[in-house]
């Protein structure tokens, strides 16, 4: 699951793959900025730390999937605020 967070600067988008065992803490993240014409949106994608340990096969295909939803969600991100940015403010009629 994607958790999402709305910011004055932009959106957080963040996934925990690992429900339990000694990789629970690891996260990733995604920050998406407000789109700014010329330049697009600024992202940066973190991760929470590194496994101690190896990851079994299944970690890591889980950790890519988990990835990958991360990355199609900020590009998603990406075109909403994109599009937002692009709507015409509205204006208040004269009487």
């Amino acid at each position: 699951m994607i958790d999402r967070e709305v910011f004055a600067w932009g959106v957080r988008l963040s996934a925990s793959p690992f429900a339990s065992g000694e990789n629970q803490g690891l996260t990733i993240q995604s920050e998406i900025s407000h789109y700014k014409h010329g330049r697009g949106s600024e992202i940066r994608i973190t991760f929470s730390g590194v496994s101690l340990t190896p990851l079994r096969i299944i970690d890591a295909q889980t950790w890519k999937e988990a990835l990958g939803a991360i990355i199609n969600e900020t590009r998603a991100v990406a075109t909403e605020l994109k599009l937002v940015a692009a709507k015409p403010a509205k204006s208040k009629k004269k009487r």
